[in-house]
């Protein structure tokens, strides 16, 4: 199998055991450094992740319906609206579900996807039939930017759920990023498809990834059908990460409706997965070409996130924001065994 570029180096460290009668203990510690994503990594010895479910009544008292942008009240007053030329009704709708130009953008077309009128949705109740207008409005309007022909190349969804992960409102949303240039981490991953083509021959990265890791039977999780789905060797978050590569998609525009329902039943059973370990909060991304590109294949990820209790201390630290390498005491294989279970129910 070709090397795809996942390096490890086991490092020692000692100290004396106040739990333990102060007798000299050895920690394991494994760096490890994806050379697909540039992630660096220190997986830990220990596991960390919530003990007892947050109390979820402390984000929605800060966060009461009357005073939600997206709630039906305030919605029509306080949303952006597109300019006629994108669409004449001002924004993309589907049942409840509605795509809204970003008040406060990211990107020069960045654009907000609220899944329904409903404020609250429990990461249980995340199902396929919830999270599908949503995805719908979003593909709708992929598809309208394809049709007006302004040259833009890639795209993504992204969802930053509950606070803990960056959301600032408790009423779930996506947003979307159209542009004529790839965001700094999905020119990485091109970049890394590119460099791995030339070197072996024009062989696929992904394909051959894939296959590796299923091979290894470590962190492949399992197929659904078009998607693979893997626990990240580095991963970017400290209750680790989850990969879903569409096989030979190399554009937004192959995906089928088919190819969503798919994305969204296996969505639903990492959230349940989620749900069960006591997690509230998660950010996601899917990563795409808007016109083929024979080196990306379609995919995106998922990352679970928390707050560390008693204090609320984020999961996020110096090492993340100022060294650029993750601190993460789950270990990806053990994931790939819990999440398995879930992709069998």
């Amino acid at each position: 199998m070709k090397y795809v570029g996942f390096k490890k180096e086991i490092t020692t460290g000692r100290y004396l055991n106040p739990f333990g009668g102060f007798e000299e203990k050895e920690v394991t510690i494994e760096l490890r450094t994806d050379e697909i994503t540039g992630v660096a990594c220190r997986i830990l010895p220990y596991r960390v992740r919530p003990a007892q479910k947050p109390d979820l009544n402390f984000y929605l008292d800060k966060s009461p319906e009357s005073l939600c942008p997206f709630c039906s009240t305030l919605f029509e007053k306080t949303t952006p609206k597109f300019t006629a030329d994108i669409i004449p009704e001002g924004k993309f709708r589907r049942g409840e579900a509605c795509l809204f130009p970003n008040a406060f953008p990211y990107d020069q077309n960045n654009s907000v996807a609220i899944l329904s009128s409903r404020h609250f949705i429990p990461l249980d109740e995340l199902t396929p039939q919830t999270m599908q207008p949503g995805f719908d409005v979003c593909r709708d309007y992929f598809h309208r930017v394809a049709e007006m022909n302004l040259g833009y190349k890639y795209c993504s969804i992204n969802w930053n759920y509950m606070p803990p992960a960056g959301g600032g409102l408790i009423h779930p949303h996506l947003q979307t990023i159209v542009g004529h240039k790839p965001t700094n981490f999905m020119h990485r991953l091109l970049a890394s498809a590119q460099s791995y083509a030339a070197a072996e021959n024009g062989e696929s990265l992904w394909h051959n990834l894939i296959a590796l890791e299923k091979d290894a039977k470590e962190r492949f999780i399992t197929s659904t059908g078009v998607i693979s789905w893997l626990t990240s060797f580095a991963p970017k978050g400290m209750a680790g990460e989850i990969d879903f590569i569409f096989q030979e998609k190399t554009s937004f525009f192959d995906l089928t409706e088919a190819n969503f329902t798919e994305l969204l039943a296996g969505l639903a059973k990492v959230f349940s997965y989620l749900y069960a370990n006591n997690f509230i909060s998660f950010n996601m991304a899917l990563y795409a070409p808007m016109i083929n590109n024979r080196y990306f294949w379609v995919q995106g990820k998922i990352v679970p996130r928390f707050v560390i209790n008693p204090l609320g201390t984020s999961d996020l630290n110096y090492f993340e924001k100022l060294h650029n390498e993750i601190i993460c005491p789950t270990v990806p294989e053990e994931l790939c065994r819990e999440l398995q279970l879930y992709f069998q129910q």
